[in-house]
């Protein structure tokens, strides 16, 4: 397929929910899967949160348009917004409590792995696979989220010619 043609056809792809009916509305049915999505916008404008949305939908089943899968968060602005993640998971519980028997709970199922700098991050990634492999959780780990990405690449290199053609290379 080529690019040109996504534009007049868009590729059918199953989708997953983002929690929200209107944003879904907005998506077509939700975020596709199989595919990288980014997410842009102004600082402060609830990227994070999103994201944080995400991981815990990811976890309904498929007949609620979710994953049935846990998720893997890689997170470079700190301090990992745990207090934030852990209202979003008692709100995510009370209104899915059918499908969560004690001692579940969505937050198992939600690794985070803080990155600290743009070469962090290759590391980790060389490690991702194995970690996947290994799971062995009551869901497979089928969403990776990486926030924030540019964060990584912003923070660590200088706008020299050298830096920026390095900086360039890695984030490619």
């Amino acid at each position: 397929m080529r690019h040109e043609t996504l534009l007049v056809r868009p590729r059918l792809t199953p989708k997953f929910t983002t929690g929200c009916p209107v944003l879904d509305g907005h998506l077509g049915g939700g975020f596709p899967c199989g595919l990288i999505t980014e997410i842009t916008a102004e600082s402060g404008s609830g990227k994070t949160q999103l994201c944080l949305q995400l991981a815990l939908s990811a976890q309904l089943p498929r007949f609620l348009v979710g994953l049935s899968a846990a998720s893997l968060f890689l997170h470079s602005e700190f301090p990992f917004p745990s207090r934030r993640l852990s209202q979003l998971a008692q709100a995510f519980l009370s209104t899915h409590r059918s499908l969560f028997t004690p001692p579940d709970d969505p937050l198992y199922y939600i690794f985070v792995h803080l990155l600290h700098t743009a070469d962090h991050l290759l590391d980790e990634m060389q490690k991702i696979v194995s970690f996947l492999e290994n799971s062995s959780t009551r869901l497979p780990v089928k969403l990776i989220i990486i926030d924030s990405i540019a964060e990584l690449f912003r923070s660590e290199f200088d706008n020299t010619p050298l830096d920026l053609k390095r900086r360039s290379s890695m984030f490619f």
